[in-house]
Parts: structure tokens; sequence; C-alpha cells
């Protein structure tokens, strides 16, 4: 009993996020803004979240995070290292199990004010001189939330400044799979940088900013962000994957001393755990637009095609020892095999695909569920056509027409690709975990959080699958006749 009123806050985190929200939004409108010069405010830097249109509140996941709302480093799963070309951005940032990740970030790096060679043929750059920063970040997962906490200093660009100290803090909830939201304060108790003879410089007064991200397709992305002080609106839109996505973005700016409205363009392409974002800003106040960041992922772990990893079993299940996987390696498919080639398109285990599919259908390219899933790989008809699949409408879905003219699952190629995408989007959701990414396969994404644990049918389900996926590891023969039994559905 002594739990209830726990259990009850995390069951109700967005009416206590909306309460939270509320309580801080009355709160700084009935501040006085003490700031003689909105553009005093601490730049902000970053070629990606610059390029969404500054709505970077609410999607920050690599180490320019604290820039923006340092909650955001408790989504990193790798290391992460970011400079940015055109403002001299130096971000850094590790996470450590069962600890948090820390992160570093320094600004205005460069020997001039922008990179490289201060030259009209360099049309890299905005960032002005001497807006120095060096911040030292914390963020970590609790339960449903990501909280995160930033220190530092800043400098001002004049000659004699002297550096102050500032504090920043945000949070991070995922509501559902559509939506997200996010907020951040920045410069807690206010910033007064002075020059060394006394004289204030600048001032930073608190900055309250609240984000929400929709996402109505895997592939489309709505960012917003609102700040109250100073008033503005930042929104954009992102179409794409995460190796590869297109953006535009404008922000609106109430204020008479700033630009009233800009709108920018960019991409951004993640390859291999190597990034490359791109912007071009178009500001009224700036002379050079072009902002280009570079970045990399280092140590850690992803999903790879290996082995299952010891961390993604249920805890029921004991990793084998080292020497008895290398005395059992699985003899690997000949590549002639079409559903080898199929799979190899989405980096999972030939094993693995097969133990879903001996789970789903037993290799029944016409198998229908009880609940209305159908083919290989069981796809619900909602979960089909976001897919691309053509899925008629069916008064009751668990009498749909097995013609694959009609119903595109139990096309069996077609249901194969659209399943190990589905999996795969999983797969990556849940970080690699695939105890969660199966369980979520079963019972839907919906019922399934990072933080766990399983419900007892998705439990029951992925421990199957698991089971399954080693005995095929282990029986070499079992695992050629079952591919076998699938590529006679294939062909």
């Amino acid at each position: 009993m002594k739990n209830q009123p726990i259990t009850f806050l995390y069951r109700k985190r967005g009416l206590l996020l909306i309460a939270t929200v509320c309580f801080l939004l009355a709160y700084f409108l009935g501040q006085k803004s003490t700031l003689s010069d909105p553009l005093n405010l601490r730049p902000e830097v970053g070629a990606r979240g610059i390029g969404l249109g500054g709505a970077f509140i609410t999607s920050t996941d690599d180490a320019t995070s604290p820039l923006w709302n340092p909650a955001g480093l408790a989504a990193l799963q790798r290391g992460n290292l970011t400079y940015d070309l055109s403002q001299g951005a130096v971000s850094l940032a590790y996470p450590i199990k069962s600890i948090g990740t820390f992160g570093v970030n320094f600004l205005d790096l460069n020997g001039s004010d922008r990179f490289l060679l201060d030259h009209t043929a360099n049309p890299i750059g905005s960032f002005e001189l001497g807006n120095n920063q060096a911040l030292l970040s914390y963020a970590r997962k609790f339960g449903p939330l990501q909280l995160g906490t930033s220190t530092g200093y800043s400098r001002a660009p004049y000659h004699g400044s002297l550096w102050a100290r500032n504090y920043d803090v945000g949070v991070l909830t995922e509501i559902n799979d559509h939506l997200a939201f996010g907020m951040r304060v920045r410069d807690i108790s206010g910033v007064t940088i002075r020059h060394k003879d006394g004289q204030v410089l600048q001032t930073f007064d608190q900055q309250f900013a609240i984000g929400a991200v929709l996402t109505p397709h895997p592939i489309i992305r709505w960012h917003n962000r609102l700040d109250i002080m100073p008033s503005c609106f930042g929104t954009s839109l992102e179409i794409g994957n995460k190796t590869l996505s297109a953006r535009v973005g404008s922000t609106f700016t109430f204020s008479d001393e700033l630009p009233s409205q800009s709108w920018s363009v960019g991409f951004s392409l993640n390859q291999l755990g190597k990034q490359l974002h791109y912007t071009l800003l178009n500001q009224d106040n700036l002379e050079y637009k072009h902002l280009v960041s570079i970045g990399m992922s280092f140590g850690g772990t992803q999903l790879t095609s290996q082995k299952p990893d010891a961390t993604a079993l249920s805890p029921s299940e004991t990793p084998r020892s080292k020497s008895t996987t290398e005395t059992k390696k699985t003899e690997q498919p000949k590549p002639a095999h079409k559903a080898v080639q199929i799979v190899k398109q989405y980096d999972i285990d030939v094993e693995l695909m097969l133990a879903i599919i001996h789970a789903e259908s037993n290799f029944n390219p016409i198998a229908v569920s009880k609940n209305g899933a159908g083919g290989l790989m069981q796809m619900m008809p909602e979960t089909a056509r976001e897919l691309g699949l053509k899925v008629p409408q069916y008064p009751d879905k668990r009498k749909p027409k097995l013609d694959s003219n009609i119903d595109e699952r139990f096309n069996p190629y077609k249901n194969l690709h659209a399943g190990l995408t589905y999996f795969r989007m999983l797969a990556e959701k849940y970080e690699g975990n695939l105890t969660l990414a199966l369980g979520a396969y079963n019972v839907g994404p919906g019922k399934v959080r990072l933080a766990g644990p399983l419900n007892s049918n998705g439990k029951k389900y992925a421990n199957k699958v698991l089971n399954r996926y080693q005995y095929y590891r282990d029986n070499v023969t079992q695992m050629k006749t079952d591919l076998k039994r699938l590529e006679a559905v294939l062909n």
C-alpha cells in the first residue's frame, strides 16, 4: 500500500508534467525582465538544432544536447563527439552504465569568429568571437523521465571580460509512440558578466522553454518549441530516418530588437556512426548563413547480427560460456538464398528471423491469428498499412481475404520485408535489447517501456523466440532445414 502514491504519479506523469509546466509558466510570466538587450542572451549553438528552427528542446539526443536541453544526454547509448565547424563548438558525451551520461561542451574555440579563415571566400560561420562557454553536464533516466543538468561558465565578447557561473536543468519524456514532451530552464539564478574593472557587460535572465515532438509516421517528425522569456516560437518539419533526414524550420520572435522571423533548411546524414549536419539559416542580421557540424559515435554496444547479447536475454536464461560459443559457431548459409539476401539488408541474424517466423506462423504464408494478424510474420492490418502494404478495411479483420493481390500481407516477399522493417524499428527503439523488442513485436510497443519490465505475454513470447534462436545456432542442420522451408515459400 505504501507504493500506491508513487505508482499513481508514475502512471500519471503526463498530468504531473502539465501541472509543472503550468506552475513554471505562471512563475515566469510573473517575473519582470531586467534584460536591457535581448541580443545578450546566451547564443544557441549547433547546426542541427538551429536547422530545426530552434525546436530542439524535446528531440536532443547527442553530445550537443546540453546547449538545448541537458536531459537529452540520457538518450545516448554510445559516446558521441561533435564539432561545429561554423560556430567553433566542441561537444563530448559518454554514458556510463548504471551511473548516467556525462558531457562537456566548449564554445568558440575558433582562432577567429569563423571556421579556420576569416575571409569573404569562406561561406561558413556565424558565431561572434568571444562568446565563450564551458559546460559540464550530467543526465540520467528515472523510469519514463530523462533528467539533466548543466553547470559552467560564460564569458562576454569583450576584452577584459570575467567568467560568470551559470546553471541549466531540463526534463524529457515520451508520452507515447507519437508524442514526446520536454522543457528546460537556463540560467536559473540569472547571470551577470562583468568586466575586470567591475562594469556590467551582459545580463542573462532566466530562460524557460517547453517543447513537443509529434510523430504521425515513423519517418515524419514535427518539432515545436515555445519560449516564455524571451517570447519566441520555433517549429520544424523533419522527414527521414536515422540514416538520412531533411528538414525545414522557422523561428518567430516577438521582440522589436530581434528579427521577427527566420527560416532554415538542412539535412543530416548518419552512417556507420559518423554524422554530418548542414543548415542554411536565412536570418537578416547574419552575414554568413551556412552552418556545418560533424560528429562521430564511439564505444558502447550496438545491435549486431553476430550473436545475442547477454543483456538482451531474459533473467531466466544463462548466457553460454565463451568456449561453448566458439566451439559451436553457426555455419553461415550461402548468400544465394533469397531470404539471406533479404535479412542482410536489415542487419538481423538469419537465425533470429527464422525464430520469429517459426513463432509467428510456423512458415505458413496465409496464417491468420485470432487477433487478425496475417502472413509469415503476422502483421496486423494497421501496422502493415503504415509500412506501405495494401490491406483492405475489413468489417472483421479476423476474416481477411487471402488473395495476395488484394491483401499484400499474404505476399510472402512483401510480408517478410515489412516484418523485418518493423522489427528493426523496434530494435532501435529499445536500444538493441532483443527481449524488449520481441515483446513489443508481440504485444505492441504501446505496452512496452524501455525501462521494462515486460508483461507476462510479452516475456513468454520473447523467451520462446530467443530459445528457438539459440536452438538454430546450436543446430545448423535444423536451421538449414527451416531456411529451405522459407525459401520454398518465397519462391
